[in-house]
């Protein structure tokens, strides 16, 4: 029993010392996407992200490590008849493509995730777990270049190049889970 009072006594003293505090934690900042669209006939929406207009991402700017986890979400409609497959891109810089063409002719592009189908004439919906199989290598390492960086990028949604596509998102958020230490 004394042993076990002086193990709780050293732990309670290496707490207490300068120096041993906690030094790291993680931050949550969700950003509401505006509802869009994307359509092979008429073009395809964007939407700017600004983490500084963030209070969270301001307060911990400085001290970022790494992103711990993060999520596209949203409500995706398949206005077609047919399947289509989704895929969200993202410009490492902002941009105002008008029309997937263009977007991928961008030297900026990355793929951020996907792509997941919607069905025919349904609904989708992207919560969290189903976000995380999504997301690619490259697409987690360029929001963490850019978390790191300006913080400033643009997002895309769009369906297979050369294929009819109709679809529309509603209830969008990105969501970003940033690991932070002192």
């Amino acid at each position: 029993m004394k042993r076990h009072v002086w193990m709780v006594l050293a732990l309670g003293l290496g707490l207490a010392a300068p120096g041993c505090i906690l030094t790291s934690g993680q931050v949550q900042i969700n950003f509401d996407l505006p509802n869009f669209s994307g359509n092979s006939l008429t073009g395809i929406d964007h939407t700017t992200i600004d983490l500084n207009s963030e209070k969270e991402y301001q307060d911990n700017k400085e001290k970022l490590k790494d992103l711990s986890d993060l999520a596209v979400l949203g409500k995706f409609t398949n206005n077609l008849t047919t399947p289509v497959n989704v895929e969200v891109w993202m410009t490492t810089t902002p941009s105002n493509h008008l029309d997937e063409t263009s977007l991928m002719q961008d030297p900026t592009k990355v793929k951020l995730w996907g792509p997941f189908q919607v069905a025919g004439s349904t609904t989708k919906t992207i919560d969290w777990n189903a976000s995380a199989q999504l997301f690619t290598t490259a697409g987690k390492a360029a929001l963490l270049t850019e978390a790191k960086g300006d913080g400033n990028f643009t997002l895309y949604a769009v369906g297979p190049a050369g294929q009819a596509y109709n679809f529309s998102v509603s209830n969008g958020a990105l969501v970003l889970v940033i690991d932070v230490g002192i």
